[in-house]
């Protein structure tokens, strides 16, 4: 396995670790708030935008022999946002209760906004590579933590993120959604770096 950092051609897989990361969030955001909007669209802008937090070179992606398997998308905490595009776009009913995921910063923090690992390849320390290269990345910018959100019943990611260090600071409530497949609220968790 080996870590690379994203490119242009990557955006296809880029989008698709957003939406798998999201798990919903980015359909009930960006589908339909606009005719003929898709978040697959909206993300690709994104992933496009050189301003954009979610360009493509903040993306580490994982490859093996078979391709791509893991992606990171993470940056230090003062450049989470949205485009101010995205709040006139998006109706307030969505974006206002989903806020608190793009406007909350920890100073000092990097911030984790996809760690992605393909269903096949889940459990061969892939997740640990990437949550290790994301400390990596933190140190050198100068940062003493990590920062994530994460569902707070993904069980899985949240053994991954506990075992590393993460603690829970604060429980984001979404509303009910057909896009959204969590329950649970969103968890904001940090991990000081030694």
């Amino acid at each position: 396995m080996e870590i690379r950092m994203g490119c242009a051609t990557d955006t296809e897989n880029l989008v698709r670790y957003l939406l798998m990361a999201g798990e919903g969030l980015f359909e009930h955001l960006f589908d339909d708030a606009y005719p003929g909007l898709t978040a697959k669209d909206a993300l690709a802008l994104g992933v496009g935008d050189e301003t954009s937090p979610y360009h493509f070179e903040n993306a580490y992606l994982v490859e093996t022999e078979s391709g791509v398997v893991g992606c990171l998308i993470a940056f230090p905490a003062d450049d989470l946002g949205l485009p101010e595009i995205v709040y006139s776009i998006l109706p307030k009913d969505r974006i206002d209760p989903a806020r608190p995921l793009f406007e909350r910063q920890l100073p000092d923090s990097f911030y984790i906004n996809t760690l992605a690992v393909d269903e096949a390849v889940r459990g061969r320390g892939v997740g640990s590579l990437l949550l290790d290269f994301a400390s990596e990345l933190a140190r050198s910018s100068g940062c003493d933590s990590l920062t994530l959100h994460a569902w707070g019943d993904n069980d899985a990611a949240l053994s991954l993120y506990r075992a590393y260090g993460f603690q829970e600071l604060e429980r984001i409530e979404l509303p009910k959604s057909a896009a959204l497949t969590h329950g649970a609220p969103m968890l904001l968790l940090k991990c000081p770096l030694a």
